[in-house]
């Protein structure tokens, strides 16, 4: 009699693999849970990798490990669906397109390179495979509708459609389980609510004690451990052989998992001023004195390519346009793609530019933000998800003009100005002595001793900036130093 168990192999992206980071409260992908719910002895081998899509991953030697191993009696739970949205060659697959066809001008199916690469793989190797469909991103609003849904639009040249819709009907047409993790996570967020379903996800850092830089694409060890509790529960409903191999009784997560997810070892940033070697390590390089850099609350490090930057000194083009909108100016931290220039902190000057909307993604909304800004400090291609530090801003926020932050607390404009592709704006900021001027389209309004020396106090930071799904031209920019300033 054969007793052998058999091995689950994972494969997928960032919501389902390993991670090894320094946040507060760690991602960790629902493939490293799976284990908690299979019967002692059945080995979970999880080849998932942040950042794939189901065609990047067959560039990747985890894909080859799965080819040279996947065997007679094995599983293969496959879950991707986050970074097939993604707008780029690498990564994108049309999900509209059936699995018949690979190619028709349009991309490759999504469907066709899950069933050729995936699962035509396990079945030829006698392995069973699991589709699941992927977890939903936290919405502000409780809205699951659109993309954090994965329900996305067309653009760029590349088409949106219904992710986990197309994995449902691939399994339905090739007979395959699907573990609906996009039901399953939705129903349970909507009853949560979204400060309670903001538990189950990372917290990247602390500020002050508080916990900030709320990561509403991965999950943390205890929202992973949910994802898998309703992943186990879809599988003991189904009639795939997996389920003889699952635990006998299966229980939730208990609350107390939250606070258990916490990293023990997490000590908060400091700040490190400006200099050349964080010059060197920049993704965008601009003429001196300007420099390129995305920095804040955008979702992580590795997203920083996923903004614009360029400019010859005079003209610059800063943007972001990527499938999940990145940064953001909101009540609690801001991240934003800028070209900056470091001045001395005595520095009086007078900046001016003229501002083009460029184009306004689909996922532009009330945290979508450009414009002029004078900062106290910089950071280089760095996520800072507690970012609240002062600022200025000759800019548009919320469709109104003129903003700044101060003490941590967002100031909101009081000027209504709309934005739009094809809208133009003519900025400044001028400093002469203790004495700031942002002035937008007519509109001004002066500070006095606005502290910008609370983080850095050697330099100020001029940013021509854009932060969510907006990409803007600044034109005919100019900086002129005016003399030092004199405190009376």
């Amino acid at each position: 009699m054969n007793t052998k168990l058999p091995t689950v192999y994972v494969v997928g992206d960032s919501t389902v693999s390993s991670f090894s980071d320094n946040y507060y409260i760690p991602r960790y992908g629902y493939g490293t849970q799976l284990s908690r719910y299979l019967k002692e002895g059945v080995r979970v081998i999880n080849l998932a990798l942040s950042g794939r899509s189901s065609k990047s991953f067959l560039t990747e030697e985890n894909y080859k490990i799965l080819k040279e191993n996947l065997s007679s009696g094995d599983f293969l739970v496959i879950g991707f669906g986050h970074n097939d949205e993604k707008r780029e060659d690498e990564r994108y697959t049309n999900p509209n397109l059936p699995y018949t066809a690979d190619d028709e001008g349009r991309g490759l199916s999504f469907k066709y390179n899950l069933y050729k690469n995936y699962i035509c793989l396990a079945r030829d190797r006698g392995a069973t495979p699991v589709l699941c469909t992927p977890i939903v991103r936290l919405s502000d609003t409780d809205d699951y509708s659109g993309s954090c849904g994965h329900v996305t639009q067309s653009g760029g040249g590349y088409e949106g459609g219904d992710y986990p819709a197309a994995i449902r009907k691939l399994g339905n047409d090739v007979g395959v389980t699907v573990v609906d993790l996009t039901a399953s996570s939705m129903a349970r967020y909507l009853r949560a609510g979204h400060q309670k379903a903001a538990n189950f996800h990372a917290w990247a850092a602390t500020s002050g004690g508080v916990r900030v830089g709320l990561d509403g694409t991965h999950l943390n060890k205890y929202g992973a451990a949910w994802t898998a509790y309703e992943w186990a529960k879809a599988v003991s409903q189904s009639d795939n052989p997996l389920k003889n191999y699952l635990k006998d009784e299966i229980f939730p997560p208990a609350e107390s998992g939250f606070e258990d997810a916490v990293n023990p070892d997490y000590r908060e940033p400091e700040y490190v001023p400006f200099g050349e070697e964080a010059a060197s390590r920049l993704h965008f390089k601009l003429p001196l004195p300007w420099h390129g850099t995305v920095m804040g609350d955008f979702g992580g490090a590795e997203h920083v390519a996923e903004f614009t930057i360029g400019g010859d000194g005079q003209n610059f083009t800063v943007g972001n346009q990527s499938v999940v909108p990145r940064g953001k100016v909101s009540g609690g931290t801001d991240g934003f793609g800028a070209a900056f220039m470091r001045l001395p902190a005595d520095a009086n000057f007078t900046a001016s530019a003229v501002c083009e909307v460029l184009s306004v993604g689909d996922g532009a909304d009330g945290q979508t933000a450009f414009g002029m800004m004078l900062r106290d400090d910089i950071y280089c291609d760095q996520y800072v998800p507690s970012l609240n530090s002062n600022y200025i801003a000759a800019g548009v926020a919320e469709g109104k003009a003129i903003f700044c932050r101060e003490g941590g607390a967002l100031k909101r404009g009081q000027n209504p100005l709309p934005f739009a592709a094809g809208c133009r704006y003519e900025l400044s900021i001028t400093k002469v002595n203790q004495q700031i001027r942002a002035q937008v389209n007519g509109f001004s309004r002066t500070w006095y001793d606005f502290d910008l020396s609370a983080v850095d106090g050697a330099s100020d930071y001029l940013c021509l900036f854009a932060a969510r799904n907006v990409t803007v031209r600044f034109s005919s920019v100019t900086v002129t130093q005016t003399g030092t300033s004199v405190r009376a």
